[in-house]
């Protein structure tokens, strides 16, 4: 039986780049928030928002996703960093992967709820 499993390991973005966290403004809010905890912009948080993807496939197979998000909370020293276009570009590419790597992940946890219906949960 052929091998199928992945030839390289891509590290996760989780613990290393992100953590999730609750929305520091409002403990209320269930938005998916992130606590930015390796590069210049560490120590930022960012609360998810406005996520969807388009209804059809692109012509290569994958999906395009939109979102939008919030700079909730940065520390008081961001301004004095030098943060360079390139970096800030980097940011945004790496908010992208990892919501679609949170995505990913509770999509595969969810399996496990799941009855072999595809159509209707078992979870609340």
């Amino acid at each position: 039986m052929p091998d199928l499993s992945p030839k390289f390991h891509v590290p996760k973005l989780k613990d290393s780049w992100y953590n999730i966290v609750s929305n520091p403004e409002d403990p209320n809010d269930n938005s998916l928030c992130i606590q930015i905890i390796k590069g210049p912009f560490s120590q930022v948080i960012v609360k998810y928002k406005n996520f969807k993807t388009n209804p059809t496939l692109n012509d290569d197979g994958t999906l395009t996703c939109q979102y939008g998000y919030d700079i909730i909370t940065s520390p008081s020293d961001i301004g004095e960093r030098d943060i360079t276009d390139e970096q800030g570009k980097i940011f945004e590419e790496t908010l992208g992967r990892a919501i679609l790597e949170i995505i990913e992940d509770q999509h595969i946890g969810s399996d496990e709820d799941r009855n072999n219906n595809i159509k209707e949960s078992i979870t609340k």
